[in-house]
């Protein structure tokens, strides 16, 4: 395979980012009727939320896989490569299946002008690489909201939605009422859905949909229920306990209290989805899973976390796990953020947990100037930094650090991305010769 030809054709992808986000159907329906539907007549569940869909995706493919089926995987965003977007059993797209798709969408994009955008573009390339693999199950993760969302237009037996809260708001609005219509909007009429949504208020937007549409609705707390037993730096221990089955003393390679509920909507969806699967399948894949950059734990003496909570829901969530689940005497946190992010709030949060701050700028012109950042952090009188990037924001840390610290790396997938890359080149964060480890 020529990489240089994958290399000009990937940049071709990345130079449709400047089209922006442009939520609608219509282009990417003309391209799959193009290429004769190829995201039909194969089996899907499909995954919306402000939080945790991806981990969600991730955990209910390898419970599908555990039980003997050929999966198709479609997240976003990716960490470190565009190919972690499109996994046959977790494992990437080849190389020369991107070049080669990349050619083919580009030319019936040209030929019928259409103005396809990079995720428009990477949905098409999603289901046309599912249908050449003949894969038995699709598990699609939304991009954004889910009504006009590219991959709306999948058939799917199943809709997941994990949580309804802030973000995006640009496109969404900040009603969460209409930001729980445009997720729940991916229920198929007569399908089924699983849904963790603990206000009623706001469920019974889910639901009204549901109804309107004669799908089954499961609610977690209601008709299902997980029950978290023991919670360790790398794992967590969890019953799951539903209509017909229960499953004690499950473990999950992913820490925190939402990974335990992703887990039990994963569990959930998979039994209505997968009639034959059994127990042993559903333990297989819980205790096989990996999802990188959420409470992911790198390295030790100090301990560093890598998770892209980006929000104030999952900034929330991800402060409150690790103060539970990690003794630490100071938390030094490396923070990047997005300008289109509630960052008020965000900082808010962290000035609550943190005890020194490394600020970044990550992937201009997109990312907040950090030291606009820094003028918000004033107020609250902690000691504040700019670096000029996380590596030297890392090396700053690693001269002051003592083993009993706890370095929080967050704020944004970029700002992950460039802490994974680091982590890939030292041996260790720590002077102790402990190399890095991962928490998946």
């Amino acid at each position: 395979m020529n990489d240089s030809r994958y290399q000009e054709a990937l940049e071709y992808l990345y130079s449709l980012t400047h089209s922006g986000i442009k939520l609608g159907l219509q282009n990417t329906s003309r391209l799959l009727q193009h290429f004769n539907n190829p995201q039909l007549g194969i089996r899907t569940i499909h995954i919306a939320g402000t939080n945790g869909k991806g981990s969600t995706a991730a955990i209910t493919e390898s419970i599908l896989r555990a039980a003997g089926l050929k999966t198709g995987l479609y997240t976003s965003p990716h960490l470190l490569d565009f190919r972690e977007r499109i996994q046959i059993n977790r494992n990437l797209i080849e190389k020369q299946d991107v070049t080669q798709l990349i050619l083919k969408i580009k030319s019936a994009a040209e030929k019928l002008e259409i103005p396809v955008t990079f995720f428009e573009f990477g949905t098409v390339m999603a289901f046309l690489y599912f249908k050449e693999q003949n894969t038995d199950v699709n598990i699609l993760e939304v991009g954004l909201g889910g009504r006009l969302d590219a991959t709306n237009l999948c058939e799917s037996d199943i809709s997941i939605i994990t949580s309804i809260s802030h973000d995006h708001m640009e496109y969404l609005g900040d009603d969460l009422k209409q930001i729980a219509f445009e997720k729940a909007s991916i229920i198929k009429p007569s399908g089924t859905v699983f849904a963790h949504i603990p206000d009623n208020e706001i469920f019974n937007v889910v639901n009204s949909l549901a109804q309107s549409r004669e799908a089954s609705v499961y609610r977690l707390n209601s008709e299902f229920k997980v029950t978290q037993s023991e919670a360790e730096q790398g794992h967590q221990i969890f019953d799951f306990i539903g209509e017909k089955d229960e499953f004690k003393g499950l473990k999950l390679p992913l820490i925190g209290q939402f990974q335990a509920q992703n887990a039990g909507l994963a569990i959930a969806a998979c039994l209505k989805f997968f009639e034959s699967i059994n127990e042993n399948d559903i333990r297989k894949g819980l205790e096989t899973v990996q999802w990188e950059g959420r409470l992911e734990v790198v390295s030790d003496h100090p301990t560093v976390i890598l998770d892209s909570a980006h929000n104030e829901a999952s900034v929330r969530n991800m402060t409150s796990e690790l103060c539970k689940n990690i003794k630490f005497s100071r938390c030094l946190v490396v923070l990047g953020l997005m300008k289109d992010k509630e960052i008020d709030k965000i900082i808010k949060i962290l000035s609550q947990f943190g005890d020194r701050f490394y600020l970044v700028q990550v992937n201009p012109p997109r990312g907040e100037d950090p030291e606009k950042l820094q003028e918000k952090f004033k107020k609250y009188k902690k000691p504040v930094q700019v670096s000029e990037s996380v590596p030297s924001a890392l090396q700053a840390i690693k001269e002051i650090s003592n083993p009993s610290d706890l370095v929080c790396i967050t704020g944004s997938i970029f700002t992950v991305a460039e802490a994974k890359k680091y982590f890939q080149y030292e041996k260790s964060f720590s002077n102790s010769g402990n190399s890095p480890r991962s928490g998946k």
